[in-house]
Formats: structure tokens, sequence, C-alpha cells
């Protein structure tokens, strides 16, 4: 077995052996993302299951009657009229009742329909205790729903009576019908589904990319600077092995864990964003967009490529730590502002900001997989070209300095006491 092998196999066990990083890495997205996502997506289903609804009728007309009716036919509501003096009264009784909505129809409702006047309907939400309020604002948007259904039937009776052939056309006289021009053809779906689709494919990927980042940069500093903590490092640099072949196998190692808290962490996110997701009913296949095999190889190297920079990087400035904890220090302080500038990217197209904003965004190699990402759906294969090639340079250039920087002396000198009291020992 060769020296690499060797010791990226050391490397991979003592990370194995924390029990609390693999804990942390692996079991805790794994359990508590899809945990939170199905309390989240029982939220919601607890909220949209079903409205009950209470109606007070003070008008003697038939639209009183009528708006009932309609209410009655609502799928997923439940309608229960109540006798009252008043309208605090109906209030108490539909709190004692556990009704979500309380309906008041006002005694001069029919009154002021036939005389061609604007009718008040009034709706409490009733809220029992404090809580999110979700349950009661799904239920005065139903509530709503139906009165606005009902109010348009109404109009359309009142502009027949007057001898319109066609009410629909006289209350709606302007239609829209709303398209989309999508990479070069036109689709049959409103831009406000497409954009839903995008961005429910877009806003997560920010978010996992410096989650992935930031464990595989700990992770390769905290590897880096234990062993200068625990004085191993003098006895490493000793053995006959090339310092470039030391610095592969450590980065090889840590980027295995990293690949697979990454996985982790994918999944977990995949199933708590599930949660609480737009449900638009289209797909990317339908908007003409897929991914294909060669653009999900081409993706997998930028990712590579972003990850052997991030650990590299986070190996470098491990160098300048004298522990572990003021090697996550510094690294935290690199690495968090060369990352964060990718979440711009969850509201903002890139194409869209001025030049100097572009470039700064395009300078960060974590920026990179989020803009490559759309590449990919959009099979634009030469930009993704042009980002494997700017990410192999940084990374390269990255890798090399840090080989440099390990095959000198400056890995057991260079110190950069961050958080370490004066006069520490």
């Amino acid at each position: 077995m060769s020296d690499f092998l060797v010791l990226a196999k050391k490397e991979i066990k003592n990370l194995m052996r924390d029990r609390k990083l693999i804990f942390g890495l692996i079991i805790v997205p794994l359990i508590v993302y899809p945990a939170l996502g199905k309390m989240m997506q029982f939220g919601f289903e607890s909220a949209t299951k079903e409205t009950h609804v209470a109606i007070v009728n003070f008008d003697d007309g038939k639209y009183g009657e009528l708006l009932i009716r309609a209410l009655n036919v609502t799928p997923n509501v439940t309608v229960t009229v109540i006798s009252a003096g008043s309208v605090d009264d109906a209030l108490r009784k539909a709190l004692q009742e556990n009704q979500n909505v309380l309906v008041v129809i006002p005694h001069n409702f029919s009154e002021s329909i036939e005389s061609d006047e604007a009718a008040t309907v009034q709706i409490y939400g009733v809220f029992k205790e404090i809580g999110s309020g979700m349950r009661e604002s799904v239920s005065e948007g139903r509530i709503n729903a139906v009165i606005n259904v009902l109010s348009e039937e109404i109009a359309k009776l009142k502009v027949q009576e007057l001898g319109a052939k066609n009410p629909d056309a006289v209350l709606h006289p302007i239609r829209a019908e709303s398209k989309s021009y999508l990479l070069g053809r036109i689709v049959d779906v409103p831009p406000t589904v497409v954009s839903q689709v995008l961005a429910s494919q877009s806003y997560g990927l920010p978010l996992i990319v410096f989650l992935m980042v930031m464990i595989t940069s700990q992770m390769s500093a905290g590897a880096v600077a234990s062993e200068k903590e625990n004085k191993t490092l003098e006895t490493l640099l000793t053995l006959p092995v090339r310092r470039t072949t030391i610095v592969a196998s450590k980065i090889t190692g840590t980027a295995v864990m990293g690949v697979i808290a990454a996985l982790a962490y994918m999944i977990g996110l995949k199933q708590y964003m599930a949660g609480f997701g737009t449900q638009t009913g289209v797909s990317l296949s339908e908007l003409g967009l897929s991914i294909t095999p060669t653009g999900m190889a081409l993706f997998g190297v930028v990712v590579f490529l972003t990850i052997a920079f991030s650990l590299s990087l986070a190996m470098l400035l491990a160098v300048f730590a004298e522990d572990v904890q003021s090697a996550n220090t510094v690294v935290s302080s690199v690495i968090l502002p060369l990352a964060f500038p990718s979440f711009v990217l969850m509201f903002v197209d890139i194409s869209q900001l001025p030049a100097l904003w572009k470039y700064l965004l395009f300078a960060s190699p974590f920026t990179h997989p989020v803009v490559d990402y759309r590449y990919l759906i959009a099979k634009d294969y030469t930009a993704l070209g042009a980002s494997i090639a700017y990410l192999a340079i940084v990374a390269g250039a990255t890798l090399y300095v840090t080989a440099r920087v390990f095959a000198s002396e400056k890995i057991l000198t260079a110190r950069l006491g961050w958080g370490r009291r004066k006069g520490r020992e």
C-alpha cells in the first residue's frame, strides 16, 4: 500500500473516532431536519384540513340564506349557524364551540344588495390561544374566496337583469392570458409559476453549499491544528514521506468525511424544505428544463473543485493557528465572508447586477456551485466549462501554496494566537 493511501486511511480513522463529530455532521441532519420538516408539514396539513365556521345571520332577506348555502357546499368547510343577540354574544359562543371563524351577516345585507349598494359581511378570526395563527388565516382565505364567488354571481344576475347578453364580458371586459418565453421556446405556464418552480430549485442550494463549505473547512483545519496541538505534526513530518503526499492524504481523508456530511445535510434539508415547499404542480421537465448525465458530471466537477479549494484554504489557514479553537476562529473569519455572498443569489438574478458586483460574486469560488446549477438546468455547458476552468485555477493555486508552506519550516513556526490570552502557555 502506498504512503498516500496509508496516511489517507489514518486521517479517515482519526476523524471517525470523534463521535461528537460524527453525531453533529451526519446523525443530527438526518434526524433533526426531517423531523422539523415533518412537524412543519403536519402544521400545514392541520391548518388546511378543515375550517369550522360559525355564522350568525341578522338578515331577514334571501341573500343571507344564499350565503349560508354557498358556505355549506364549500369543500373542507363545516358551517354551524348560531343564534345570538349581538356580535359579542356570537363571538363568545364561537369560542366555546371551538370555531375558527365567525361570519356575521348584518341586518341590512339583502336590503343593500337589492338597493344596488355594497353589502358588508364581517369575518372574525377566533383565536382560542396565542399560536401561529395559521389555521385562522387559512379559514379567512376560504371564506373570502366563497364571498368573492358569490358576489360575482350576484353581480352577473344583476347585469343580466339589465339586459346584457354576456354578463361576464361586461364585468370583465379585459382578460389576460399569461405565458412564458423560456430559453427560446414558448411555455404555456404563467411567469409567476415559472418563477416559483425556479425559486424552489435554487433557494436551498446556497444553504447547502454554505454548510458543505463550513463543514469541510472546519474538519480540514481541525485535522492540522490537532496535529500541532498534540505535538504529533513534528513526528509526522520526520517520516520518509514527501510533504505533498501528507497534504494530499489529509485533504483526501477530510474530503471523504466532507462529502458524507454534505450528503447527509442535502438529504435532511430536502426533507425539511419539503415541509413548506411551494406546490406548483409544474416540474422542470414540463418547462423544457432537465438535467442530462453530461451536465450532472460537469456539476460534480464543480462541487469537487469547490471542496478542494475550501479544504486547501482551511489547511493553509490552520498552519497559523496554535490549537483547534484558534483554527476554527481563523477559518471562520476568512471562509464566512467568502461564502456568505452566495446567499444574495437566493433573491437576485446575477445577470441583473452591476458589472462590479457581478465580478465580485464570480471571484468567490463558493458562488459558482449556485450559479452553475442554473447553467446546468439551462444546458449552458459553455458557461459550466468556463466556471470549471476558473475553479481549477483557483483550487490548483491554493493547493500549490499550501504544499509549499507544508514543505517549509513555516508549518512549525507560524503562529497566530487568536483568542489566546497573553502570558498563557
